[in-house]
């Protein structure tokens, strides 16, 4: 049976020479659907999950009203929907349920009033029991989890609904608005689940980001994505990077002795997947070595298979002509973005620290990366930080935002939410 997704490795160096010790080298590996499989869409089952505590009174809340209304409107009838509002208390106002009588769903999100405080974990616990009714491997299972606010003492709660609902193949995209939330703690909830996670600064945005969530499930052609890469004799892998739809480090949980093992979750036909591996390979004798095989299982539900498999070798050419090697562009570009997201994230465990002189060069260091990359906002806002700690010695919270979330998405065109 031909295979449904198409597993294609780009090297940094096609060509290595014959030198002592070991030498570095990154492998993309690159996950795409084959033309068949896209606007093949699965159905979902699909979970809102929202803030309605005070702050988010006023246009906040007329724009997620009106935002659940283009959802409603975008499902079809074989997708089923919920909605949990919560502040400090937890209430679905609609239980898990085929998309048939929209206009019923729109009066009731209509009635929502702003109040109280803010606990995500309960209202997260409450939009995951609603998907569980519905979950099927058919289905795009996923929940979309909207605040404006600090969460109180429940953040490893969230952390291990989080981790629970990946296993089980349900996403969580986080959306953060404004500047008064954790922006940590909504990062690590869609990474556990293998989500998405988005800043929004206006209420406007709330808009776009709800419409690319519903494409996003409409454009599923796999699920239960995994990838294991298998290294030879003499290649150490030593990192391990996602980096679509942002960039995140999986070093802890993929590496595995001579292997990188990475359950990817869905995958989107328009959009696919990548990701970086970074190893260590000892000199080998002139001509081809073969470095490793990647290797990729998943399912299409669509068409009622599971278990597809593809495979791609990964491969180098040792030479004893030092002048024959050369960069792959493409992939070392994606190699400058991984080290700015992880000039960033260094920096900003740093100051969290109170190491401010450290945290300050990292940042330092960051900021010539990105005008490197020709990413001038994101260096402008690196260059303010360094001001904010040497003057402060800390950081803004829009500025944490920005760098945050700009670096994880160095791999995808800024959305209308990023853009100033």
């Amino acid at each position: 049976m031909k295979n449904e997704l198409d597993v294609k490795i780009s090297m940094s160096k096609d060509v290595l020479p014959i030198a002592a010790g070991e030498q570095a080298v990154y492998a993309l590996v690159s996950i795409s659907a084959e033309k068949k499989t896209r606007g093949s869409g699965m159905p979902s089952n699909f979970a809102l999950v929202l803030d309605r505590s005070g702050s988010m009174e006023g246009e906040k809340m007329e724009k997620v009203k009106e935002a659940v209304g283009r959802v409603v409107d975008h499902l079809s009838d074989k997708d089923l929907l919920s909605i949990t509002i919560f502040d400090d208390q937890v209430e679905t106002i609609f239980p898990s349920k085929p998309v048939k009588d929209r206009e019923e769903i729109k009066k009731r999100i209509a009635g929502v009033i702003a109040r109280g405080g803010t606990q995500i974990s309960d209202g997260l616990k409450a939009g995951l029991a609603e998907v569980r009714k519905g979950f099927a491997q058919g289905r795009v299972n996923r929940v979309l989890l909207l605040t404006d606010g600090q969460t109180w003492d429940d953040e490893e709660a969230c952390i291990k609904l989080a981790d629970e609902a990946g296993k089980e193949g349900v996403a969580i995209t986080t959306v953060g608005m404004g500047q008064d939330w954790n922006e940590k703690i909504l990062l690590q909830i869609a990474e556990a689940s293998r989500g998405d996670s988005h800043w929004i600064e206006t209420p406007e945005a709330i808009l776009e980001v709800f419409q690319q969530e519903v494409a996003g499930m409409q454009s599923v052609a796999a699920t239960r994505v995994k990838l294991t890469a298998r290294m030879s004799p003499g290649v150490r892998p030593v990192k391990a990077y996602v980096t679509f739809p942002m960039i995140a480090e999986i070093s802890k949980k993929a590496l595995s002795g001579n292997a990188v093992v990475a359950d990817l979750g869905t995958l989107d036909a328009e959009k696919g997947q990548s990701i970086l591996i970074e190893a260590r390979v000892e000199t080998q004798k002139e001509g081809r070595f073969r470095l490793g095989q990647a290797e990729l299982s998943y399912d299409v539900p669509s068409s009622g298979i599971q278990g597809l498999s593809a495979r791609a070798d990964i491969f180098v050419t040792f030479t004893a002509d030092a002048a024959a090697t050369k960069v792959n562009a493409e992939v070392m570009n994606l190699v400058e973005k991984v080290t700015a997201f992880k000039l960033q994230t260094r920096a900003l465990t740093e100051a969290e620290a109170g190491h401010i002189a450290a945290a300050t060069r990292k940042l330092e260091a960051a900021a010539t990366v990105f005008l490197n990359l020709g990413e001038e906002g994101l260096a402008e806002a690196a260059e303010q930080e360094v001001l904010s700690l040497k003057k402060t010695g800390s950081l803004t919270r829009a500025g944490t935002k920005k760098l945050e979330y700009g670096t994880r998405k160095l791999t995808q065109s800024l959305t209308g939410a990023m853009k100033r």
